[in-house]
């Protein structure tokens, strides 16, 4: 008995060491490690429709990168210029307008990074909030809160390895509402129209080259 306790105290901690020098395997087929890793962020501008009538969003996304292709983040978006709905009409003050944000988090697909030119494919998933504004007091109105989905297809240029920019189009796509207010119009399915400046260090392999 007592060989075998030490045989198998022996055979445990080889075996154990055998798989752990093994390279991890993923649904991707690739290795994770810290080289396949990266970090970006992205300031962008985005023009789409809101109640009907021209809207300007900027927008500030930021997240993980994985084999430069994947990558998982979140986004903010804020609403820039006046908006009024024709619905508004005499009913509201003159200056009464549409505040708007949105936020929530996003998985990209980019293909052949590696190119000079390529293609990303980012859906964002988050949550759309609209209020009634008058002369910038925000919080005279009740808001409405609305989850949305926006499948996007851009257009990446390398400028350079730690910076591309990208343009494209979406569609976005206004789902359940999780807070309504009285009077503040559908803000409605749309076109977005988006260009993005997108930095950072994508893989951390990208390190070691010169």
């Amino acid at each position: 008995m007592k060989k075998l306790l030490l045989s198998f105290a022996f055979i445990f901690p080889v075996t154990f060491l055998g798989f752990a020098q093994d390279k991890q395997e993923t649904l991707f087929n690739s290795t994770v490690g810290i080289s396949n890793i990266g970090l970006m962020v992205e300031p962008g501008f985005q023009v789409t429709q809101l109640a009907g009538e021209t809207a300007g969003f900027f927008q500030f996304r930021g997240g993980i990168v994985l084999n430069d292709k994947f990558t998982f983040g979140g986004f903010y978006g804020q609403l820039l210029n006046d908006v009024r709905p024709a619905s508004f009409g005499t009913t509201l003050p003159p200056r009464a307008h549409l505040d708007s944000w949105n936020a929530g988090g996003f998985v990209e697909y980019t293909l052949y990074s590696n190119k000079l030119v390529h293609f990303s494919f980012p859906l964002a998933v988050g949550i759309k909030e609209v209020e009634i504004d008058n002369e910038g007091r925000g919080f005279d109105f009740d808001e409405t809160k609305t989850l949305f989905f926006e499948p996007r297809a851009l257009l990446e240029i390398n400028l350079h390895r730690f910076a591309r920019l990208n343009a494209g189009i979406g569609y976005r796509i206004m789902g359940s509402t999780i807070e309504n207010a009285v009077g503040v119009p559908d803000v409605g399915n749309a076109l977005t129209f988006q260009i993005g400046l997108k930095m950072g260090v994508f893989s951390f392999s990208q390190l070691k080259k010169n």
